[in-house]
């Protein structure tokens, strides 16, 4: 893929520059850091929420409130490993270590079981 890609609607974490690049933009990175740190460290979604909301960090579409659903879109997007369009933001091992904290807590919840026999249906 091309550096100057036309993709209109780029990550959270992520501007352009004067080149058409996409480069990290540094406040926002640093609240997806965050987000993956918290979540990492045992913390649930509301209490993510809570620490950014009471840290006046303002959420992608720059409102004071943050999602449950904004932040496991956060924690899902693969371009935060990097890629050919898309600098580095959170190592790849912790991207990991989220998806299969994601999937384990899913599964504890019982939704996990029914989406893989979904999956299995021929």
């Amino acid at each position: 893929m091309n550096p100057n890609s036309e993709q209109k609607r780029i990550a959270f974490g992520y501007n352009r520059n004067s080149k058409n690049e996409i480069v990290i933009h540094p406040g926002q990175a640093a609240a997806v850091k965050l987000i993956f740190d918290y979540y990492l460290e045992g913390c649930s979604m509301d209490k993510i929420k809570d620490n950014l909301e009471s840290m006046s960090i303002p959420s992608p579409l720059n409102g004071k409130k943050w999602s449950k659903q904004t932040l496991a879109n956060v924690l899902s997007n693969p371009h935060y490993i990097g890629n050919e369009l898309y600098p580095t933001i959170v190592s790849e091992e912790q991207y990991k270590l989220a998806q299969t904290k994601k999937r384990e807590h899913i599964g504890r919840n019982g939704k996990a079981k029914e989406e893989s026999s979904l999956g299995k249906q021929t």
